[in-house]
């Protein structure tokens, strides 16, 4: 395999605006029997499951657009290709303060989703374990101050980039889901002002015209598991 093939290509999500976007954790789960009290138990049987993603309805409304997608389509390769996707859901963050960029052809963006940094810094203020799902922060500083549901981004040193999301806070404890990838030490980085996760193509990436001109790109993501990034 070539130096190209392995290296991890960040995905400009923020140059698409995309009409919807949702990503989540999906897990796969079996029903261990139904008590007599009709009590159902069920299983989790995935390890906490692996972000899924679905970014659909892109306007593709430039020649440059179109041909930049189609690009990135042949770069992905069909989804054998892992790559770091940036979430880009600046309005869901502890941030308040951003910069924004236009297009390289200095055309603006169409919604808020965009920045390139933003106001946040904070670190786990302890060592956490393969697996765990709480930790305790230091929150140096924060835009908005966290109330549960916004995620961050951790940039492991095997497993690179992967997403979490809060579950809960009491104080500066926070736990979280999906369990941590990889074990973290104390004074590593939680990047809240623009989360990332190494992922792959799940599907087609279709960029179907409208006429001869124009077309609407969609995605669908799964996280990569694959471990071989350099």
């Amino acid at each position: 395999m070539d130096t190209l093939a392995r290296m991890l290509a960040t995905f400009p999500t923020c140059q698409f605006s995309f009409a919807s976007r949702e990503i989540m954790v999906r897990a796969n789960v079996i029903s261990g029997g139904t008590a007599l009290n009709g009590d159902e138990t069920v299983i989790a049987t995935d390890g906490g499951g692996r972000w899924v993603a679905d970014y659909q309805n892109a306007p593709l409304n430039s020649r440059e657009k179109v041909l930049s997608w189609r690009a990135l389509r042949a770069l992905l390769n069909s989804g054998t290709r892992a790559f770091i996707f940036p979430i880009c859901d600046a309005r869901h963050q502890p941030v308040v303060s951003r910069h924004r960029v236009p297009h390289s052809d200095g055309t603006p963006f169409s919604d808020d989703s965009l920045y390139s940094s933003g106001d946040c810094e904070v670190y786990a203020a302890a060592d956490a374990a393969l697996r765990a799902t709480s930790m305790t922060l230091n929150m140096v500083q924060l835009g908005k101050p966290l109330i549960a549901g916004e995620r961050f981004s951790i940039d492991h040193p095997t497993w690179r980039d992967r997403l979490y999301e809060i579950a809960t806070i009491e104080g500066d404890q926070i736990t979280f889901r999906p369990p941590l990838r990889e074990a973290v030490t104390a004074g590593t980085e939680l990047n809240f002002s623009d989360p990332r996760c190494v992922m792959r193509l799940s599907g087609d990436m279709s960029a179907p015209l409208s006429g001869p001109r124009f077309a609407t790109g969609s995605l669908m993501l799964v996280e990569d598991m694959t471990g071989s990034y350099t």
